[in-house]
């Protein structure tokens, strides 16, 4: 049975919703840097997967794991697997097959899993590796970064595709480490309930728009496709993994709304988007907007506004 965490609408004063972001925060962090000290206590970890739905704050994770692993005077690589999709080109002719031209970046088929194979052994062999870096908006590999690989390096790969069957079995030839983390539990706010899969699609149609130069219909119309992706090649396998981290947070859905009004607002009157776009924001309507001015700089938060 899932947590329901109750949230507040609003607050009285400044200081009290200052004060409950922290505590939200301070809750977070322990219980992140409690599972960070347990991945780092298995013996002989070299590769370790961060996966999880999309929008569940993964990058975040990496750093605290990172953090904890330098504290025993370890080096770690972050990966993250976006960087080995196809250059835009490729996708597309991929695409136009099975989705008429919309490239779907949750898909297994956009990654490069030759590259990816290559790349992962090369780890093993402690070679020089040169990492693919891929640029969202103009949708190609624009660069290469190069990694000396040393026999005691450590590397983090982070994304959705961590946990896709066809990724995991590059991986299990050398064994890993494998972490999920996910929004875990429901909010109940303003009389309405939040459950995780709805918590994400509105992290995901924020973060698009304000940083991945996507627009709120374009999410929200692919976003049956991402969840059918993740109900066929990543909830399946969730339960393998060694440690879980949920990312939910009780102050959240204050902190998005006013991107939210903003961003759905721009949903065409005529567009097959509009009814779900309106359907959100009538759900939010009660929430209070909660500052994010509050936000510590390193909060997981900061993945998404």
């Amino acid at each position: 049975m899932r947590r329901i965490i109750k949230a507040p609408i609003g607050f009285d004063t400044p200081e009290e919703e200052k004060s409950f972001i922290r505590e939200c925060e301070a809750d977070f962090e322990r219980r992140l840097s409690e599972t960070a000290a347990e991945i780092c206590g298995v013996e002989d970890a070299k590769v370790i997967t961060l996966s999880g739905p999309t929008c569940s704050g993964k990058t975040t994770a990496a750093n605290k794991i990172i953090s904890e692993f330098g504290k025993r005077g370890k080096r770690v690589h972050v990966i993250s697997i976006d960087d080995f999709y196809y250059d835009k080109e490729i996708l597309h002719k991929k695409s136009e097959q099975n989705r008429n031209g919309e490239i779907d970046y949750d898909s297994a088929e956009t990654i490069d899993l030759e590259s990816f194979s290559d790349f992962v052994n090369r780890i093993f062999e402690s070679r020089e590796l040169l990492c693919p870096v891929f640029d969202f908006k103009s949708g190609i590999r624009t660069s290469y970064r190069s990694i000396k690989c040393e026999e005691n390096d450590i590397f983090i790969f982070e994304g959705i595709q961590a946990i896709y069957p066809e990724v995991r079995a590059i991986l299990d030839i050398h064994g890993y480490i494998s972490v999920y983390i996910s929004p875990r539990s429901s909010i109940e706010a303003g009389g309405e309930l939040f459950e995780p899969n709805e918590i994400r699609l509105l992290r995901r149609t924020v973060r698009d728009c304000h940083f991945r130069d996507t627009s709120a219909e374009f999410t929200l119309k692919i976003w049956k496709s991402v969840r059918d992706n993740e109900e066929r090649n990543i909830f399946p396998y969730e339960d393998s993994c060694l440690f879980y981290i949920d990312s939910t947070f009780a102050y959240e859905l204050g902190i998005l709304k006013p991107y939210l009004e903003e961003y759905l607002a721009s949903v065409g009157q005529n567009s097959p988007q509009r009814e779900e776009a309106d359907r959100i924001l009538e759900k939010i309507k009660a929430i209070g907007v909660i500052s994010e001015e509050y936000l510590s700089p390193n909060s997981l938060y900061k993945e998404f506004v």
